[in-house]
């Protein structure tokens, strides 16, 4: 935001001051330096303002905050503001939306005579950026720019009846504002009408209609305070962005509208000529200042003991506030126009923006330390996601908020509603983690990426009463490159990470195509969902190709663990062997394992897949198992193992429908 080193002049002595000093000065407190430039014989800043700083986006206001940190006095009288117009208000006022604007404040002039502005209202204009139109409306610009508050110029005689009506717009109800656009109002929308029609969207823009042009000879001048959250949504919702809506999106003083009117009508008495009349002032609800307390302790505590309060009155009196002392506080009235201040951590920052930050001592704040042990939810959360990239899968966190359907893809709960919902896409809370990560697929197979993985720990919502449950989950999908085994196997490592023994099982899950599908089981508790996803899922994704997924249930798994303990590492050496079986493709693997560990073959510790390969066209399966033999105690012999093996081999074609193969 640009500022006129010559206009600041009128609010604050700047004498004695060079451009570096000043433009140091203004950093110091919070307002950076973008930019200086040289227009004429004057220095024009662009500053950086804090969007919650409305107060400082106008001459006077930066003027108070350098008069504060310069420690001289702000010039409290306007220049040229001193004359009150006279005569009697001939217009009629009236506020039926009260919730929408608080005051409005209405002046006429009449007989007055358009033509170009003064050099010195022209040169200060086009300093900050704004290109001089006439007289009048400049007038309104320029006491926007100097003291902060927003105005707008009527052509008097356009509105009919000499009536201003301040209400919310009516459904259907359209406007042609100064842009020549005909925009639609809405209820939502504070309407500035006349008794006929509305000519203005208050807060924004004017009305094409009620303009000033070359032939208007009385004015109706407004300055009104509007709601900021009322002009934030109908700007956004029409698209318009102005000075104006600039400003009273961030709150304006609602205190200062008489002056800033009568300002702007001295400047048109002046440039324009013609005679005022009494100003008119309608106030539906009124704002008054807050009063805060800032505790003593506190201050001393955010300050590491330097700053009395004896600094912080004067700082707090020379910004315009009232500060008295209280027993071990200080109590502060805000005035109106500073409306980012609400609480005593806001004072403080007041404080210490001008006694400098860096002007206080660094040290380490004292604390009591706690308990600061993690919940175990929370520990396994992160090891998961160790453990899964370990595994080669890559991370991605997806929204939380999905498309109603694409829950129904794989569960058949109700799904928790999201009533604000901003579109179709975000209109329900996940049940699962995989319509997120299923889209991250599409999105890359549409940039031609043929394979990957992908896995989120993350949370999932689900109705519980009158409350809304979160669950611990980790999902994972793998396309492309890779099969069933892979990510299998990087859920077995999340399992042996808390040594909890996992079984496979078939699933009947319809989100997973039937042949290549399982449920995985601690016991008698789920932990995962595992397969290939069916084709109706993959068509509502629009992937091409076979995607292997799975959820894992991280709450389910952590409450699966059980006490363990530590063998010694074994002196002697194990024996590795292989069994290789064929069989029909509906005996489980799973059940395989189980019935070899059922024969608690002794010195067998471990049994695992080394191979799986199923012939084309072939009903068969060929399954290699890898066993590995070891005793603590001794080593054993190779015809030992032999035996033993020869045994379980027995056994299990004895015991299930497999033909051993040599």
């Amino acid at each position: 935001m640009k500022f006129s080193r010559q206009w600041l002049q009128d609010f604050v002595d700047l004498a004695g001051l060079s451009d570096e000093d000043l433009g140091r000065r203004l950093t110091e407190i919070g307002h950076a330096i973008e930019g200086v430039d040289r227009h004429g014989d004057d220095t024009v800043f662009d500053l950086e303002v804090t969007t919650n700083r409305v107060d400082a986006m106008s001459h006077r206001g930066m003027g108070r905050e350098l008069a504060a940190a310069l420690a001289r006095p702000a010039t409290t009288v306007i220049p040229s503001a001193a004359r009150n117009p006279g005569g009697q208000g001939g217009a009629k006022i009236e506020i039926r939306a009260p919730n929408m604007c608080h005051r409005f404040t209405a002046l006429a002039i009449r007989g007055v005579t358009i033509k170009p502005s003064p050099p010195k209202i022209a040169r200060r204009l086009e300093a900050v950026g704004l290109r001089p139109i006439n007289n009048v409306v400049d007038a309104t610009n320029y006491v926007m720019l100097a003291l902060g508050h927003p105005l707008h110029a009527y052509d008097l005689d356009k509105l009919a009846e000499a009536t201003i009506i301040v209400r919310a717009g009516k459904p259907g109800e359209t406007i042609k504002t100064l842009d020549g656009e005909t925009r639609k109002v809405g209820p939502e929308a504070v309407v500035i009408a006349d008794a006929k029609r509305a000519v203005g969207l208050g807060g924004i823009i004017g009305g094409f209609d009620t303009e000033i042009t070359q032939g208007t000879r009385n004015v109706l001048l407004e300055c009104a305070w509007f709601d900021p959250s009322t002009i934030r949504r109908t700007a956004r919702r029409l698209g318009i962005k102005t000075d104006a809506s600039y400003r009273f999106e961030r709150r304006v003083d609602p205190n200062d509208t008489v002056e800033s009117v009568l300002l702007a009508a001295n400047v048109i008495l002046e440039t324009a000529g013609g005679t005022a009349e009494a100003p008119i002032d309608v106030v539906a609800i009124a704002d008054k200042p807050e009063t805060l307390r800032l505790r003593s302790a506190k201050l001393r505590e955010a300050s590491a003991g330097v700053i009395s309060d004896d600094y912080a009155i004067d700082i707090f009196r020379r910004l315009g506030f009232e500060a008295r002392k209280a027993q071990d506080a200080i109590e502060v009235t805000v005035p109106t126009y500073r409306g980012d201040i609400h609480e005593e951590a806001d004072l403080i920052e007041e404080v210490l923006r001008f006694y400098g930050l860096n002007n206080i001592p660094a040290e380490l704040p004292r604390m009591t330390m706690g308990d600061v042990r993690r919940e175990p939810i929370n520990v396994l959360e992160d090891e998961a996601r160790d453990l899964i990239a370990a595994a080669g899968f890559s991370e991605t966190m997806t929204y939380s908020f999905i498309r109603r359907e694409h829950n129904g893809l794989f569960s058949d709960e109700e799904p928790v509603a999201v009533t604000n919902a901003l579109s179709e896409n975000v209109a329900s809370m996940r049940v699962t983690l995989l319509p997120g990560l299923l889209e991250a697929v599409a999105f890359n197979r549409s940039y031609g990426t043929r394979d990957g993985a992908l896995f989120e720990v993350g949370r999932t919502f689900h109705r519980g009463g009158d409350t809304v449950k979160e669950k611990r989950r980790a999902a994972m999908v793998l396309f492309g490159d890779g099969d069933f085994f892979d990510v299998k196997g990087a859920i077995e490592l999340l399992a042996q990470r808390l040594h909890v023994a996992l079984s496979f099982e078939a699933s009947d899950q319809r989100w997973l195509k039937k042949g290549k599908r399982a449920v995985v089981r601690a016991g008698d508790r789920k932990i995962a969902d595992l397969g290939a996803l069916s084709q109706d899922v993959l068509r509502a994704f629009d992937i091409k190709g076979d995607v292997i997924a799975t959820e894992v249930d991280l709450e389910a798994l952590l409450e699966s663990q059980r006490e363990w303990k530590m063998l010694p590492v074994a002196r002697f050496p194990g024996v590795p062997m292989i069994l290789a079986v064929t069989h029909a493709q509906d005996l489980e693997y799973q059940r395989l394992v189980d019935t070899i560990r059922s024969f608690d073959v002794p010195f067998l510790h471990e049994v695992g897949l080394r191979d799986r390969f199923v012939p084309q066209g072939s009903e068969t399966v060929k399954t290699t198992l890898g066993m590995w033999y070891q005793a603590f105690d001794r080593s054993l012999t190779q015809e030992e193992v032999a035996a033993l093996q020869q045994n379980l081999a027995s056994r299990l074609t004895a015991a299930l429908p497999v033909k051993l193969v040599s």
